[in-house]
């Protein structure tokens, strides 16, 4: 499975957010990268396509603190783009 194989130019994608871990043994951090690379590449949508990656850790190998603070990350993401009030930038 690629899902690289199924972005498609011109289309307005939503805005992502990849994670990648450069010791995980399972996913090596270069393929989210190369899907966020994509869909950088690919959409019209003028949405934010970010790529996370740490360096330290692994596949879930990292102490629970630094998983949490990984989901809240992700959660203020979320937040951010779903247009959450305490989580847009102030004007």
């Amino acid at each position: 499975m690629d899902g690289v194989q199924h972005v498609q130019k011109g289309v307005k994608y939503p805005a992502v957010m990849g994670v990648g871990r450069w010791n995980d043994p399972r996913v090596a951090a270069w393929e989210p990268g190369k899907f966020m690379a994509a869909l950088q590449a690919a959409t019209v949508s003028g949405k934010p396509v970010l790529m996370k990656v740490n360096y330290d850790n692994g596949h879930f190998t990292e102490e629970k603190i630094v998983t949490f603070k990984d989901f809240a990350g992700q959660d203020a993401f979320l937040l951010w783009q779903t247009g959450h009030k305490d989580f847009q930038p102030v004007k």
